[in-house]
């Protein structure tokens, strides 16, 4: 079955569910936990206003141009200095790999276009940029988060509030918060940002050939999967 073959495939489609958890299930279900808590319910406002903090700590769009901008920065950073046989201003992490993947495809250097040898110098490396670039990017949000929101607070309160009430309705009530406010990670965003230009150099066509990337690409790797 082709999973592409209609246009909501692209976007997500229409559906007159707005979202997996409806908003008021949430409150209603943190009511019930409050008024189990007695006169200790503004445990279960505390814990939430810090829930509500951290999960507006990163905007989405934000994260999207960062993870474009990671990609996309990898140019002027690496792979420019790979192609045209010099080192980087400053050391990078993947040099030695990058380096290693170009001599080992003698035939992206037969292009004359040096965009072209970059974007399928890309391509070539698979997911290893991706995975480094995403290592830096969980390092900066987890330091972000620990400048907004006391984890250690967070873990007390929830620790506190299950003295009191069974804890798996404070499991239940987080699964609802992250499935209705954190619809898309900062996570996916980034990763989404990422293979935006990823897209955008595929899709690329080459000056001398004609051909778009993905066409050089398939033109060049070896026969067997």
């Amino acid at each position: 079955m082709n999973i592409f073959q209609n246009a909501e495939t692209f976007y997500g489609g229409e559906s007159k569910e707005v979202t997996e958890v409806p908003l008021l299930s949430i409150f209603r279900l943190a009511k019930q936990i409050r008024l189990q808590l007695g006169p200790k319910g503004y445990l279960l406002d505390s814990y939430l206003d810090i829930v509500f903090q951290g999960l507006m700590s990163g905007s989405v769009s934000d994260v999207l141009e960062d993870g474009l901008n990671a990609a996309f920065d990898l140019q002027p950073s690496l792979l420019q200095h790979i192609v045209e046989g010099a080192k980087p201003d400053m050391p990078h992490p993947l040099y030695h790999r990058v380096q290693e993947v170009y001599e080992q495809n003698p035939s992206v250097k037969s292009f004359q276009e040096h965009r072209t040898r970059m974007y399928l110098l890309m391509a070539l490396l698979g997911d290893k940029p991706l995975v480094s670039a995403l290592s830096e990017f969980a390092a900066e949000q987890h330091s972000c988060l620990l400048s907004t929101i006391d984890i250690v607070v967070l873990r007390e309160l929830y620790g506190n509030i299950c003295c009191y009430v069974d804890e798996s309705l404070m499991e239940e009530l987080n699964q609802r918060l992250r499935r209705r406010f954190q619809m898309v990670s900062l996570r996916n965003a980034f990763l989404q940002g990422y293979t935006n230009d990823l897209l955008y150099q595929l899709t690329w066509r080459d000056p001398e050939s004609s051909k778009q990337i993905f066409q050089l690409l398939l033109d060049i790797l070896p026969g067997e999967a």
